[in-house]
């Protein structure tokens, strides 16, 4: 009896122990940078390259937002707002001089998409705006791709689905885009929420204290 009464504690403790094992381990799957990026931030490869942006409509048959934002090196915000309609095909916006300072918002052109180039109704309101087009027209994203960068920090809320992964980046080619070749990039991050591409970010951040954020939004259903 007493054998029999040691061999079931032994199991307990075991069993327990395995229960426990698979928790965390669970709990840890979800809080690494190998599930962020195969569950959240892999979307993102079904955009980034996209040549012509009209072509988001075969990701996106219900319509979609892309919003850019660009912060100077001096702290001035510019906003560059689009919306892709999917009755019509068309691709249409504002670009928006500080939009979150109600004294201080100016809208400053309407701005539209033709034949893959973003057009200005006011092409001088553009003077400060690092990036002729898109991002993702440029940019290739991958498992690949990431798999050589060596990453900072990252973080999901298992509450709200929120992530972000944060990665060291040294690279010509954005620099170019942006028209910082003088500048170094301090951070690369990769936010967004939900599932299924509802909400994707890239954000450049250089040491000159300006930063560039591309996101491609799904509407609400």
């Amino acid at each position: 009896m007493k054998l029999k009464n040691v061999l079931s504690v032994i199991s307990i403790v075991i069993l327990g122990g395995l229960m426990t094992m698979s928790l965390s381990a669970c709990g840890l799957n979800k809080d690494s940078r190998e599930w962020i990026e195969k569950n959240r931030v892999s979307d993102i490869y079904k955009v980034y390259p996209t040549k012509n942006p009209e072509d988001l409509f075969k990701v996106f048959p219900d319509g979609f937002e892309i919003v850019q934002h660009y912060t100077t090196p001096q702290g001035v915000l510019y906003q560059l707002e689009l919306e892709g309609d999917a009755k019509t095909k068309e691709i249409k916006g504002q670009f928006i001089k500080e939009p979150y300072a109600d004294d201080k918002t100016q809208k400053l052109s309407n701005v539209d998409v033709q034949n893959g180039q973003v057009v200005f109704s006011d092409e001088t309101a553009k003077k400060d705006w690092p990036l002729d087009g898109f991002l993702f027209q440029h940019l290739t994203m991958n498992q690949k791709t990431l798999n050589r960068l060596k990453e900072k920090n990252y973080d999901y809320n298992t509450n709200s689905g929120v992530f972000e992964i944060h990665y060291h980046l040294k690279d010509s080619e954005v620099n170019k885009l942006l028209k910082k070749e003088t500048q170094k990039i301090t951070d690369f991050e990769i936010t967004g929420s939900g599932k299924n591409y509802h909400i994707r970010t890239l954000t450049f951040t250089f040491n000159d204290n300006s930063d560039f954020s591309e996101s491609i939004n799904k509407p609400y259903n």
